[in-house]
């Protein structure tokens, strides 16, 4: 039987190309999206497309029923308005997590961002997304659920598996990563039982793409 997967931020940069390699792949995606008319022009009837806000917690509770794994690629976008990180990065997160346990959920992937320790960040002058970002982490870590917690570098619009990719723990590395790459990490990460309940970072890096990116995952110790 299929899995039927939720991806939160569908229409989004990496959230949309998450959906396409759920679909291509043959899974059940759902999708959650605020704006069901444009999630139909972007996927068209395929996906079971669900209108929720992160913001609502109630318009998630059916969104998330029946799901096997959910895959959040949400963001905040403009500080001091409805979205802005607290309600977007934390609470937004909060609410789909809480959602998620309450549904069962075996498997929770959230995209987050490198640089969520370093208060003194750049980044951070923008609404204290980085802050706000790592409450939402948190809240993941602490509910019990199975999870994945990739922290990206940069995003680019570059081709995905065109570049090699350095994964690392610590919150101590720089640099920028495609947005197609990190839509690969969210939907291997379903896959492979060393990526649960693990927190790590991802950049581009100089040398040939990897034919397989599975030794890293082993190589990951969880939080």
């Amino acid at each position: 039987m299929r899995r039927k997967i939720l991806v939160a931020g569908a229409t989004g940069g990496v959230g949309s190309k998450v959906v396409r390699l759920l679909l291509d792949s043959g899974e059940q995606v759902r999708l959650l999206a605020r704006d069901k008319e444009r999630a139909f022009q972007m996927f068209g009837p395929t996906p079971d497309i669900w209108v929720g806000d992160t913001r609502v917690s109630n318009s998630l509770t059916e969104a998330v029923e029946h799901i096997d794994a959910l895959i959040c690629t949400t963001g905040s976008r403009t500080p001091g308005t409805k979205n802005d990180p607290e309600q977007v990065d934390y609470l937004g997160v909060a609410n789909l997590v809480h959602s998620a346990v309450q549904a069962g959920v075996k498997h929770f992937v959230l995209v987050s961002s490198i640089a969520v320790t370093q208060t003194d960040h750049p980044l951070n002058k923008f609404g204290r997304v980085l802050d706000w970002k790592l409450k939402g982490e948190n809240v993941l870590r602490k509910s019990g659920l199975p999870y994945t917690i990739i922290r990206p570098g940069g995003l680019t619009n570059n081709p995905g598996g065109t570049r090699r990719l350095f994964i690392a723990q610590g919150d101590k590395i720089t640099g920028k990563v495609s947005r197609a790459d990190v839509a690969m990490l969210c939907v291997m990460a379903l896959d492979e039982p060393a990526a649960k309940n693990v927190t790590f970072e991802v950049v581009e890096s100089d040398g040939q793409p990897q034919r397989s990116l599975v030794e890293y995952f082993g190589g990951l110790k969880a939080d």
